[in-house]
């Protein structure tokens, strides 16, 4: 059996499916399968995955029930000890899976860890200056303080997904984070402080089509964290919206971060596409509803010092440190 089952759900992916799966079999790390199951798509993905011959390709093929369920089918089919996830879009780095199976066996009580990216648009690609990091290190995830972190980069033990009930359908589009927590909650989740896959930045992502329920359900995944890790049982999504203070300041307050984030997100999007006039816009809308932080931002896009970034995968954390001691 392949000690890695690498997971990747399809639905509609044509247009950067190809490059997703060309990234993945050209790993260095070599004892994988390649799991794709195409959630009913109705373009030509199915004929792209087809057009790969390589024997460690898994296709399935279903009628389309959505990313969560599609995901859980995947972690119940996969074959490996490891599954290593990847959405249909993004680029994982050659040394991706040598990297994370290197600190799994460093680490062998870790379930699971997650890794840095760097951003990828139509025209450039982007690295926030936080992730420049001058020396590579291993630490302990933090459900609050580190949030989301890119789905794609995921590995985890298959037994360890399994166990927790996989992806939960009432969080999308955050099941992502809600899966995230309750992995840390089970044992220990390490970040890997390296660029390890390129998250694609295009318009047809679905992050746009749900973005205000996202930021909605972000609170409520929050919260539902901080419940269990409490012995407290979990509100339903309807029960947090109810708690939530109505009055008109707290729901303004709300909705100016969500509009902020979102005119920043769509700015970052212009900005990666090459649209500089597109991206002056939505900045500056940002700039309104957040000047400090959009400050910060430009501060950091103007000034930041150009720190050279391992991507070889040759750095290794040092003998006899731990997750929690390594640098963050």
């Amino acid at each position: 059996m392949p000690r890695v089952t690498v997971l990747v759900p399809v639905y509609n992916g044509a247009s950067h499916l190809g490059a997703t799966l060309t990234s993945l079999l050209a790993q260095t790390y070599k004892d994988f399968e390649l799991l794709v199951i195409d959630d009913g798509s109705t373009d030509n993905s199915v004929k792209i995955i087809k057009s790969f011959s390589d024997p460690r390709i898994r296709v399935m093929q279903q009628e389309n029930v959505g990313l969560c369920s599609t995901l859980n089918r995947g972690i119940q089919e996969a074959r490996g000890e490891y599954i290593a996830r990847s959405d249909q879009d993004d680029i994982s780095f050659p040394h991706r899976l040598d990297r994370e199976m290197t600190v799994a066996d460093t680490y062998p009580e870790a379930l699971g860890m997650f890794a840095y990216n760097t951003k990828i648009g139509e025209k450039h690609s982007w690295t926030n200056s936080d992730k420049l990091t001058p020396t590579n290190c291993v630490r302990v995830y933090d459900p609050i303080k580190d949030g989301c972190l890119l789905g794609s980069t995921m590995l985890a033990r298959t037994s360890a997904l399994r166990e927790i009930g996989g992806f939960r359908e009432r969080y999308y589009p955050v099941d992502d984070w809600d899966l995230e927590c309750r992995l840390a909650e089970k044992g220990q989740v390490l970040v890997i402080c390296e660029l390890l896959v390129a998250y694609r930045f295009h318009r047809d992502a679905s992050t746009y089509r749900v973005f205000s329920e996202m930021q909605q359900k972000r609170y409520w995944t929050k919260d539902s964290h901080r419940r269990r890790v409490q012995n407290l049982p979990e509100l339903s999504f309807e029960e947090f919206l109810a708690q939530l203070p109505g009055n008109i300041r707290a729901r303004l307050q709300r909705r100016r971060l969500g509009l902020w984030k979102l005119h920043t997100r769509i700015a970052g999007q212009h900005l990666l596409d090459g649209n500089y006039l597109k991206a002056a816009v939505n900045l500056t809308a940002a700039s309104f509803l957040h000047p400090i932080d959009i400050s910060k931002r430009i501060r950091r896009m103007l000034l930041r010092e150009r720190i050279p970034v391992t991507t070889s995968g040759e750095t290794s954390v040092e003998s006899g440190t731990s997750p929690q001691e390594a640098p963050h």
